[in-house]
């Protein structure tokens, strides 16, 4: 099944079999720099249809300048797809998309390429009647992207505005493109043969891939062994979603099975939805002295070159199809990095609300604990005897509390505040409490995070996540002392009004009673075990003291509050370092939204 040729054909002088005029190396024209940012060089004559193509120009380098500043920073599913995702966007923008709408009556870029072993090479060759690009058994064959094409198109391909990350010359080295001169090819259009789509070498896949993304048309060749392949269908669909124009090139048929194979290959053609592409079939033969085809077997697919080349329209339509099928494949994979950008916001959202999480359970733990009296055990309890014994509580609560407080004052005299050995106890209590659900929550945030590939990646940047700040039982120690110096000034302002030598005492006697309050409103242990329990009923039964017991209270947990936020702001900073950006995904999706206006307003299709 061939395709009629659309114009006529340019037979190449000489014997069929034997090279034409002799085929040279183009002089190298300069090394212009790729495009890097959205000012973009405006090279190249003008486009009939300047104004509106330059308004398609204008949202591709939004577009570009969007994703060059997008990063995916957390180790999540989606992110190393999507900074591969964004890399090819930036390739297809800077090496075919921009330059090409700001030269839509440039030369036709064919990339010809395929499976490894499935003779592009040795097709490119023959096209031209020349053996340029080396064509083996050994594999990779084709290591340097070859492009050849007429003298008079040779400047619009030297000067690097399509594909200007790949260095010209004529010397092979990593990421070159060797111009050859072909004055047998028809100007209008070139043939650049790429690197195998499935090569065992990374690198000469993904160049692949480049190539194929800047190429206004595709001739691609697979075998009568291979066409069946995963990969070439691959290649294949995508060219289908992307609208690309193509031709398909079915080598190597054997000529008994021509026929059979020929159709089979064209119903699955049209299964994937490429049943309008033209089908050219090479049966398999022997190639003569050169490694070239027999002229007539290719004569074919040079009738349908040379005609493309020639027909300005058709060229023209050719390019507008495959650029308006590549600007909105652009929308769609900006579409994928948006979705991508907000992975990255729900999962720092996930990390932080993990840390807040443990924090506010930690906070909890304090409430309940100091609520339920835990801290009146231990030494604290110890220094709760001695209170009793001493009756340091009892002339505590004849000062605050009893009918005739101010008799009391002779008694007073010379006699230290009453309960100091005991606040010290809770004061340490409390500090140890603080200390150990920090550590705890910490722990918990470690383990959550660890469950998480992103929340592992910040973990191991910083294995100080993992533990508690340096510090913290100090700065433990330093809540609860500035706690108490709070009280203490409370209490003061609030003593009863008695003669100034009792007054620093009786502050000191209502600190004492609103203390045990704080950390003991429902101590049913000690009420329970009957040691001290009516004196205990009394310090709660207070009015007065169990409000400023109450106020105590709500402000120890403030102070424990600001310091677990301490706790989540290390975490919070951790995140927010690896570089999240909150507005990306709307941002992305605000420069789509602009390609696709520019689009349909542009037209491709329709104005050809």
């Amino acid at each position: 099944m061939e395709t009629p040729a659309t114009g006529a054909p340019s037979p190449s002088e000489g014997p069929p079999g034997r090279p034409a005029e002799p085929i040279r190396p183009a002089e190298p024209i300069r090394n212009a720099e790729p495009i890097r940012s959205a000012e973009l060089p405006r090279t190249g004559e003008p486009t009939r249809e300047r104004g509106r193509e330059l308004d398609l120009v204008d949202a591709l380098a939004g577009v570009r300048e969007v994703v060059a500043h997008t990063s995916y920073p957390l180790a999540l599913p989606s992110a190393e797809p999507a900074r591969e995702v964004a890399a090819a966007v930036l390739t297809q923008l800077d090496d075919y998309l921009i330059p090409r709408l700001r030269r839509l009556d440039a030369p036709l870029l064919t990339v010809v390429g395929g499976s490894t072993g499935a003779g592009k090479s040795t097709l490119v060759n023959s096209l031209i009647r020349a053996p340029v690009s080396p064509a083996g058994v050994l594999r990779p064959t084709t290591r340097v992207p070859l492009l050849v094409c007429h003298p008079a198109d040779a400047v619009w391909f030297g000067e690097r505005q399509l594909l200007p990350g790949l260095a010209r010359g004529p010397r092979p080295a990593e990421r070159t493109l060797q111009i050859i001169n072909a004055p047998a090819l028809t100007p209008g259009l070139a043939l650049l043969d790429a690197p195998d789509i499935d090569s065992v070498v990374d690198a000469n896949r993904t160049l692949s891939r480049e190539l194929f993304a800047a190429g206004d048309l595709w001739l691609f060749v697979t075998t009568a062994v291979r066409y069946a392949d995963a990969v070439p269908w691959r290649v294949l669909r995508d060219a289908r979603e992307r609208g690309t124009a193509v031709a398909v090139v079915l080598d190597r048929v054997p000529p008994e099975a021509r026929d059979e194979i020929a159709v089979h290959f064209g119903r699955m053609l049209g299964g994937h939805g490429l049943g309008d592409a033209p089908l050219f079939v090479i049966a398999e033969t022997t190639l003569d002295g050169f490694g070239l085809l027999p002229e007539l077997d290719v004569l074919p697919i040079k009738k349908w070159i040379d005609g493309v080349a020639r027909d300005g329209a058709l060229r023209g339509t050719t390019a507008r199809r495959t650029l308006s099928g590549a600007v909105g494949e652009v929308g769609s994979r900006v579409e994928r990095l948006a979705r991508a950008a907000e992975d990255q916001v729900r999962g720092a959202s996930h990390l932080i609300g993990s840390v807040r999480s443990a924090m506010a359970a930690a906070l909890s733990d304090v409430e309940r604990d100091v609520r339920a009296g835990a801290e009146l055990r231990g030494d604290v309890y110890s220094r709760w005897q001695e209170l009793l014994d001493s009756g340091e509580l009892r002339l505590a609560l004849r000062i605050t509390t009893g009918p005739r407080r101010s008799q009391v004052g002779v008694a007073l005299a010379g006699r230290p505040a009453p309960g100091r050995r005991f606040q010290a106890a809770v004061a340490a209590g409390l500090a140890r409490l603080i200390t150990e659900v920090d550590v705890v929550a910490t722990q918990r945030c470690r383990d959550e995070w660890q469950l998480r590939p992103d929340g592992r990646m910040l973990v191991a940047a910083d294995p100080r996540l993992g533990r508690p700040w340096q510090g913290l039982a100090d700065a433990a120690h330093d809540v609860v002392h500035d706690w108490q110096v709070w009280l203490r000034a409370t209490a003061h302002a609030e003593a009863p009004r008695v003669r100034t030598k009792t007054r620093s005492y009786a502050t000191a006697a209502t600190v004492l009673l609103a203390t045990i309050a704080t950390i003991a409103p429902h101590a049913s242990h000690v009420t329970a075990a009957g040691s001290g329990s009516d004196t205990l009923r009394v310090v709660l039964d207070n009015r007065a003291v169990a409000d400023l017991a109450e106020r105590a209270r709500g402000e120890l947990f403030v102070r424990v509050a600001a310091l677990l936020s301490a706790e989540v702001d290390r975490h919070v900073a951790a995140v927010v370092k690896a570089g999240v950006d909150s507005g990306a995904a709307q941002r992305l999706r605000d420069a789509a939204a602009q390609l696709g206006v520019a689009r349909s307003t542009a037209a491709l299709v329709d104005a050809a």
